[in-house]
């Protein structure tokens, strides 16, 4: 009897710590969703291998909807319709869009891992792409 009891035991453990991770997990992805979808953001810097191109992003706003959604803007463009997705478990976020983009954004696309989270409203990302490395700062308006 003893037995049956350490076992049951055992498995509830298993169960309510299992139970409990993905709870956590998915109390942390509500919040990157919400930190991201919360706004309009832009480019703040941009560099590729080591060249500061933030320039080139002038003008151009962002924002990420909840359904995975995104959109480019900027005055005097058509907007740019894409993708998102977040992973609060390899701390990563890909963008792609829907068709070709216009000059610089394609630079956008891709899996960038978040480097430096300084708070909902800014946040800094890094990639390497054909052999290229890539660092930007977006920060919400």
């Amino acid at each position: 009897m003893r037995k049956y009891f350490l076992i049951a035991t055992i498995t509830i453990n298993i169960v309510l710590n299992v139970g409990c991770k993905k709870a956590v997990d998915a109390a942390k992805e509500e919040v990157v969703v919400g930190a991201i979808t919360d706004g309009i953001w832009t480019v703040t810097s941009f560099k590729q291998s080591s060249v500061d191109i933030t320039n080139s992003f002038s003008g151009w706003e962002f924002q990420y909807l909840t359904n995975g959604t995104s959109l480019a803007n900027k005055t005097g463009a058509s907007t740019v319709n894409g993708t998102w997705s977040g992973n609060s478990t390899n701390f990563t976020f890909t963008a792609n869009f829907n068709s070709t983009p216009p000059t610089p954004l394609e630079k956008l696309a891709g899996t960038w891992t978040v480097t430096r989270a300084v708070s909902t409203n800014k946040g800094s990302y890094a990639k390497t792409e054909g052999g290229v490395f890539y660092e930007m700062d977006l920060t919400k308006k």
